[in-house]
């Protein structure tokens, strides 16, 4: 009997002790928009008892068998709620949670979403973006996006350049905040203008193909969209400082308040950096500042922001034979040795653009100082004050109200200086030169010396405020209307100026100003900061309408857009006599629309399609004489794509492709064509070639798969196929229609240069302990046709692969050089650990962890590198050659 008790006890201690025996809850916590891990999720069981997530989203509890409600929060997230039941295994579960971002900014900044927008699209999460930019300009970190091809051009801070599927920034909208920043003359985006902004964005999305934007967009290519934080903020601040290659030294901040139970917010931000740049002598030193204030008053968010980021830095812009870089790579490639010996290599970070100087009237016996004549400098505020109103549960308006001003530009040598035998420029001769006794000219001083050379200062200056309204209207609990206007007004102030005299005491004027005396030789004589050469505004108008409707439902959602723009120019030459033109308009529409359809939880088709009808450029407008250009009409583009995706916590995958026509595709320079304007006498006037059609198609995939809550690998594809698509004889007619010249062109199935058709890339992200991460990265760009002209395939024997001189016979037109294929590593790889309740990270980047030398940007048969071979080959390419490995070292402060 005793036994029998003594055996009741000990079960009855063991059924105790495994009944209370915890269970792990464990799982990832993401966004139900792209999959990205969340940090800092509040999981919470009950009263006291819970946890957060960590840097990779990741959470696990232990808890007693029993029922359970768990409930998953985040600042801008909506809250979800999961019942489980523990009994004798651990339970993985994980959460997607959906945005709940301020109806302000999903109005405002046109943000796709998975399953819902039918357009291709990948959104960088502020986690990677941290990870991975190591003071890169942004548009590097996004060569992880399928069609994407970033390079920082020649090399210096900001001066990156990107493509989206084959087409350049010129046709890539960029929104911040909904704001649209391309130049209203060129098109052009200069990311050094925002080199701080990563310390304050909330997420960058980049649309591929016309995108889902409500605005007219020039936005052939794609959508680059860049959302800052706001009151959906989670309170709280960071201090970084970072150090890299070639002496970078960077220090940042930014605090964001949170919302208030007032309904104020706040976030601030600011950034300092310098350094030497890791091609010769680019130099970079640059602020960034940024301030944005949100206030909820009844019905109403008011929201006004300040940003801005004054700069310089140092430039190479003119690309250079390959064996200036590298002979090997050169003989390599096929250049004979014979050319090759003619320039010694200097090494991929050459630049030809700088030089010494030592000996000056105020210094004789000074020690030599580094020179360099390419230099940008350059400051654009932004201003921005939003009101967004909810009149009631179903109807928003927004209004936003902006203005930019902009101060600054590029150092350059008036005329060429000579490259001395160290292969710099031979600054010290124009000094000695300019303090000579033979540049004093009696005829205009008898004691002051007249430069024979100098640096000028080319200044872009502009003003351009702008207004966004937009009303939304839910006119069905499953369909929204939404409408509006775009406007905006832009003076481009451009002009030519005196900026180093380099020891002379003045420079003579070039004459351009018609308006001068020429007999009064004192009007001639130039001093620092005097203008010359050139002085206009460019003025914008601009006008837009746009209508959207979308549909959404659980299985079904949908959209059609239709927006027309009138754009009108003006230009005001300060130095000529016909100084004004009349102002000239043009029109402009889109129409486009989608459908989504979800077939299931997981899995997702699309569809979309549209038509673009694009007014010219100011630039292919007006020429430098204040003249109209001959044969202006509009660009068109017509774009169809399908796609299909599908998303799981485990494992995301988005397959698309598309196919998209652009007619009229204008060239960057304008062609020049002699024109008889009245019998005998002939006048050079500037042209748009119309008739040139491309044709872009292509398919793309990128996918991400999570082994477990401490490794994902990510990956993607791109494969285009961009080639032109025209044969053609361009016909100039006069204002009499009259046929006064012609120009054949044949460029039928020649590829598009200027950016890889190729791409993969990959990543692993391994977490192999608590807060420390590793990802080792790849990306294989290959395909790479060199930029060229197409009209220079004008139907001579050297522009197709065959031609026989007898006959006539030809092949076909010839592609430009293809560069060799590369492919780049790099290094991403960090630890966190809190102390005393605040978050410290360290982060250490290598970039090209190889050293891998390439070729990053070439142009076929470059005229300006003065080669005449025209050989569509190694030797009469021009090239910039890509950056060599850099490092980036980083700690972060988080409270």
């Amino acid at each position: 009997m005793k036994l029998i008790f003594s055996f009741f006890l000990l079960s009855l201690g063991l059924f105790a002790q495994l009944s209370a025996q915890s269970i792990t809850v464990s799982g990832i916590v993401s966004d139900n928009d792209n999959n990205e891990p969340l940090i800092g999720v509040n999981i919470l069981v009950s009263q006291g008892v819970g946890t957060v997530t960590d840097i990779n989203g990741s959470y696990s509890l232990e808890l007693p068998r029993g029922s359970y409600n768990i409930q998953f929060s985040y600042v801008g997230f909506k809250t979800e709620s999961r019942e489980i039941t523990l009994a004798d295994k651990p339970v993985e579960l994980s959460v997607r949670l959906k945005t709940e971002m301020l109806q302000e900014v999903v109005i405002v900044t046109d943000i796709a979403r998975s399953r819902e927008t039918p357009v291709a699209f990948t959104t960088i999460s502020p986690i990677k973006l941290q990870e991975e930019i190591a003071s890169q300009d942004i548009p590097m970190v996004l060569n992880s996006t399928p069609g994407v091809y970033a390079t920082q051009e020649g090399g210096g801070d900001g001066d990156a350049q990107i493509t989206i599927r084959g087409f350049s920034s010129r046709n890539v909208g960029v929104l911040l905040d909904g704001v649209p920043v391309n130049d209203m003359e060129n098109g052009h985006v200069y990311w050094s203008n925002w080199f701080g902004l990563d310390a304050v964005t909330r997420s960058i999305q980049v649309q591929r193909g016309l995108g889902a934007s409500k605005l007219a967009l020039p936005s052939v290519g794609g959508t680059i969209n860049i959302i800052t934080k706001g009151l959906e903020a989670k309170k709280g601040g960071s201090i970084s400082q970072e150090v890299g290659t070639a002496g970078l030294f960077k220090t940042s901040f930014g605090y964001s308040s949170g919302q208030s139970e007032r309904g104020w917010g706040y976030s601030v931000a600011g950034s300092y950096k310098q350094g030497n740049g890791w091609v010769d002598r680019t130099w970079t030193q640059g602020l960034f500042y940024y301030m944005k204030v949100d206030k909820k008053i009844g019905a109403h968010i008011i929201s006004a922001s300040a940003y801005g980021a004054p700069q310089q830095h140092g430039q190479r812009s003119y690309k250079l034979p390959i064996h200036y870089y590298n002979s090997d790579l050169a003989s390599k490639l096929g250049v004979p040795d014979s050319v090759i010996a003619l320039t010694p290599a200097r090494g991929s970070s050459y630049n030809q653009h700088w030089g010494y100087l030592a000996r000056t009237r105020n210094n004789p016996d000074a020690s030599s100082k580094a020179l360099n004549e390419r230099l940008n400098q350059y400051h654009k505020p932004q201003f921005t004050l939003k009101d967004f109103w909810k009149v009631n549960d179903r109807m928003y308006i927004s209004n936003i109200a902006y203005m930019s001003i902009g101060r600054g530009g590029g150092i350059r040598e008036k005329r060429s200086i000579s490259i001395d035998s160290t292969g710099q420029k031979g600054f010290q001769a124009v000094y000695d030169r300019n303090t000579g006794p033979f540049t004093i000219i009696p005829l205009y001083d008898d004691s002051m010396h007249a430069a024979t050379n100098y640096l000028r200062k080319l200044n872009n200056e502009h003003f351009w405020v702008g207004l966004l309204s937009t009303l939304k209207y839910q006119a069905l609990p499953s369909l929204d209307i939404s409408g509006g206007i775009d406007l905006r007004s832009y003076k481009g102030t451009h002009y030519e100026s005196v900026y180093d005299l380099m020891g002379g005491d003045y420079a003579i004027s070039d004459f351009t100003d018609e308006n001068m005396d020429i007999t009064d030789f004192s009007q001639h004589m130039l001093y620092k900061g005097d203008k010359n050469n050139f002085y206009y505004d460019g003025l914008v108008r601009w006008g837009g309408l746009f209508l959207q409707a979308e549909y959404s439902s659980e299985k079904l959602s949908s959209f059609i857009n239709l927006t027309g723009a009138m754009s009108y120019y003006k230009r005001i030459d300060y130095f000529k006599i016909e100084s004004e033109t009349d102002w000239m308009s043009y029109p402009g529409m889109t129409i486009k629309g989608g459908l989504n359809y979800n077939l299931s939880e997981n899995f997702n088709v699309f569809i979309n399609s549209g038509y673009l009808n694009k007014a010219p450029r100011f630039n292919n407008v007006f020429d430098y004489d204040n003249k109209l250009f001959r044969e202006i009409l509009n660009e068109k583009v017509k774009a169809l794509e399908l796609g299909a995706a599908w998303l799981s916590n485990q494992f995301s995958v988005n397959l698309n492709t598309y196919y998209t026509i652009w007619e009229n595709k204008p060239v960057d320079r304008a062609s020049k064509i002699m024109v008889e304007i009245s019998p005998g006498e002939f006048e050079e006037q500037s042209v748009n070639i119309n008739g040139m059609d491309a044709l872009h198609k292509g398919v793309e995939l990128d996918f991400a798969y999570k082994l477990n809550s401490k490794v994902e690998i990510q990956g993607l594809m791109s494969l285009g196929d961009w080639k032109w698509n025209s044969e053609d004889t361009v016909r100039i007619y006069d204002d009499s229609h009259q046929l006064v010249a012609s120009r054949y062109f044949d460029a039928k199935g020649v590829h598009v240069g200027n950016s890889a058709q190729t791409q993969f890339a990959g990543q692993l992200r391994i977490e192999p302990a608590k807060g420390f991460y590793i990802k080792p990265k790849f990306t294989y760009f290959g395909r790479y046709y060199s930029q060229f002209d197409p009209i220079s395939l004008n139907g001579s024997p050297d522009s197709y692969e065959w031609y026989d001189e007898v006959t006539g016979d030809h092949g076909p037109p010839r592609d430009s050089w293809i560069i060799p294929a590369y492919t780049l590593f790099d290094l991403h790889t960090g630890y966190y650990f809190n102390v005393s309740g605040y978050r410290i990270q360290l982060r250490l980047n290598f970039l090209n962890i190889f050293n891998k030398s390439y070729i990053a940007t070439a142009q076929n048969n470059d005229p300006y590198n003065g080669q005449t071979y025209n050989s569509y080959d190694a030797k009469s390419a021009a090239v910039f050659m890509g950056l060599g490995r850099r490092f980036n070292l980083s700690v972060q402060f988080k409270f």
